[in-house]
């Protein structure tokens, strides 16, 4: 057995920690659906400059993007069952698993990036075309719907993927905040039962660098369909 890397041990590894990425896609992926839900909002606060949301969002989206993820994992996981329960008065914290908690905290992180992709894209788009759709007698939400979304969206595709990719990496800080036995869980589980350590983690960056470069592959292709017969974005 070596004692650098143990290419047997790692092949018995291996396949129990894909058995886990499933869990971490779904956290990834719930956490980045009800970021985006949340972004939007926070994103049409903020151009339309909308009274107090205005200032909340702003307020909002500098804590986010200014503290750590692990930080505000933390606080998920520890005063968000307080507070739920000093308002309702049922004690979440027992009833509720911890992976609720964890899909909030990245949820409410990822919001705050997934708000500056959005903003900044509905700001690339011609406001000509706004003016243009007013012109012809739409109202400001038809115009946002119909003109300005379907664009910003295209633009916003880059600077999703690479929230999408930023918030996979950081998805190793579930096992760290809460416990949950995701892959990072795993790999620290079985490296604590086995006394090897390398092994996991060779593997989790083997899985992680794959789902990243299916993420790339994927917005690639996303690009090139929405592209079509559609001036380039510059």
């Amino acid at each position: 057995m070596s004692r650098f890397f143990d290419w047997s041990h790692f092949q018995w590894l291996f396949p129990r920690l894909l058995e886990v990425v499933p869990l971490t896609l779904f956290i990834v992926l719930t956490s980045f659906v009800t970021g985006f839900l949340l972004a939007v909002f926070i994103a049409l606060a903020r151009l339309y400059r909308i009274p107090v949301l205005n200032q909340i969002a702003v307020v909002y989206v500098s804590f986010m993007r200014g503290t750590p993820i692990l930080i505000q994992l933390f606080i998920c996981n520890l005063v968000l069952p307080g507070v739920i329960w000093s308002i309702t008065g049922v004690n979440v914290g027992r009833l509720w698993s911890p992976l609720i908690f964890v899909i909030a905290a990245y949820g409410l992180n990822a919001a705050a990036f997934l708000s500056e992709d959005f903003r900044a894209a509905v700001s690339g788009v011609d406001s000509g075309q706004q003016e243009a759709a007013l012109s012809i007698g739409m109202t400001r939400f038809q115009c946002f719907r119909y003109v300005i979304a379907s664009q910003a969206v295209r633009i916003a595709i880059p600077g999703f993927s690479n929230s999408f990719s930023n918030l996979l990496k950081d998805s190793t800080l579930a096992f760290a905040a809460a416990g949950i036995m995701d892959l990072m869980g795993t790999v620290q589980a079985i490296g604590y039962a086995k006394y090897r350590y390398l092994e996991g983690y060779v593997g989790a960056a083997v899985i992680f660098f794959a789902l990243c470069i299916l993420l790339e592959v994927g917005t690639h292709f996303i690009i090139r369909r929405l592209s079509k017969g559609l001036p380039a974005v510059t």
